[in-house]
């Protein structure tokens, strides 16, 4: 018999599945758990074949930084790390991976969820670890604001009771794709992402799809949407849709039990409760318009826009949205708290000049530093958690919130000590292996 399998990374477990007979079923579980008692057995070519399917997997993802609106609430910790993509594959060790699988593929860490009786044959044995913890941090974003970033489009971010995250998201849906498609034209489509941030709150996204020529009016529609409808209520017709869409999402068959399964298994293992399909459903029956309305208004406070970078927006702009504007820049306006003025570059030290123009770069013990255009923008070195280097000689700079650079090299005369001086100035341990773009 053939056996449907395979395994998924989520933003907050790894989970192996598999579907046919019972004992194949147990088979293959009884094989995965092998393989991870066994891991100090993963070899060099084990780890590079991974690696070329990974990047065969997401390309862009494999190779760039791009930070996701989970980074941009948290910041690089917690959740926020598994959405700046994954160019530090690149360079993990087989000792890594050896240290990473013993620390969380143990026995305390670990569920099993079957749709039919467990089978005779299971025998798991996975190693045994102390319990690990699990940290979910505070936002590095406390009030409305507008990110340029590197992601194509429009997106809104809101922080949203659990209870309701889905019925919400689907009413909103119903009523952007209302105005932004069908009565204008700006959009085609609206995505809908909730991320489980404890027992009562998640993170609830909806991505837009406009052209580029449409980004800022859909930036400007989407808000203006968004806080039309927590002023005067949502429209029956989206509340309706919005039942019918959960009908659909939670109508039983096999691969909902399978899924409502994993996510119970999840959740008992981060310590959180899982209500019933039956539960769900009945919390969005008694939703009224008015309390989800007063949901959405609440959640105005921890909105989160985000827009293409290549848009062209000031704060002029973002002000007039009633939106603080953060250009998502690494780069920032240099303050002088290195003793000099804002448009000076230290007397003494190595000035790297552009190939092409006027620009000058220079490393003090604190700072790396960018003179153009008669204006010194700043890196702070103890804000960089992660260098990227690559073999075609740039050099990524990531911070603490998920901003991040390339530094081209080749373009500065004298490249080859730029690039030496530049990576010994970080820490060794945070000086990764990343590849070409």
């Amino acid at each position: 018999m053939t056996l449907w399998h395979g395994g998924a990374v989520q933003m907050d477990s790894i989970e192996f599945y598999a579907c046919g007979g019972a004992d194949a079923v147990a088979g293959y579980l009884n094989a995965i758990a092998a393989a991870v008692s066994g891991f100090t057995a993963v070899s060099e070519e084990d780890l590079a074949l991974e690696k070329s399917i990974m990047e065969a997997e997401n390309p862009q993802g494999f190779s760039t930084v791009s930070s996701g609106l989970l980074t941009c609430r948290f910041g690089t910790n917690g959740q926020g790390a598994g959405h700046f993509g994954s160019p530090t594959i690149t360079g993990i060790s087989r000792a890594e991976a050896i240290e990473w699988a013993q620390r969380w593929f143990t026995a305390e860490n670990a569920a099993v969820t079957f749709t039919g009786p467990v089978p005779d044959s299971l025998d798991l044995r996975l190693p045994e670890s102390i319990p690990v913890t699990r940290h979910q941090p505070a936002p590095v974003i406390t009030t409305p604001t507008l990110i340029r970033t590197q992601k194509s489009g429009v997106a809104l971010s809101f922080m949203v009771p659990s209870r309701n995250s889905t019925f919400l998201g689907e009413a909103l849906r119903y009523e952007l794709l209302a105005r932004l498609r069908h009565a204008s034209g700006l959009i085609y489509s609206v995505v809908i992402l909730t991320t489980q941030l404890d027992d009562d709150c998640c993170q609830l996204d909806l991505i837009l799809d406009p052209v580029a020529a449409n980004t800022t009016a859909a930036l400007r529609a989407s808000i203006t949407a968004v806080r039309d409808v927590a002023a005067g209520g949502f429209t029956e017709d989206a509340l309706q849709a919005a039942h019918h869409a959960l009908q659909a999402l939670f109508t039983w068959d096999d691969t909902v039990a399978s899924d409502y399964l994993t996510q119970m298994a999840v959740n008992g293992l981060l310590g959180r409760a899982t209500p019933t399909r039956q539960a769900l459903l009945d919390v969005a029956a008694s939703i009224t318009g008015p309390e989800l309305s007063e949901t959405l208004t609440a959640s105005l406070r921890s909105l989160i826009v985000a827009v293409d970078e290549n848009t062209k927006v000031r704060k002029a702009d973002a002000a007039a949205l009633e939106l603080t504007l953060d250009p998502y820049d690494i780069w920032q306006r240099h303050n002088g708290t290195d003793g000099l003025k804002p448009k000076e570059s230290p007397d003494g030290q190595q000035k790297w000049r552009s190939k092409t123009s006027k620009a000058a770069l220079t490393l003090t013990e604190t700072h790396l530093l960018k003179l153009e255009s008669g204006k010194t923008k700043s890196i702070k070195l103890a804000d960089v958690i992660l260098v990227g280097d690559r073999s075609c000689g740039c050099i990524c700079l990531m911070d603490r919130r998920g901003r991040s650079t390339e530094v081209h090299t080749d373009d500065w005369k004298d490249s080859k000590k730029l690039r030496r001086t530049l990576l010994n100035a970080f820490p060794t341990d945070i000086v990764r292996q990343f590849p070409e773009e």
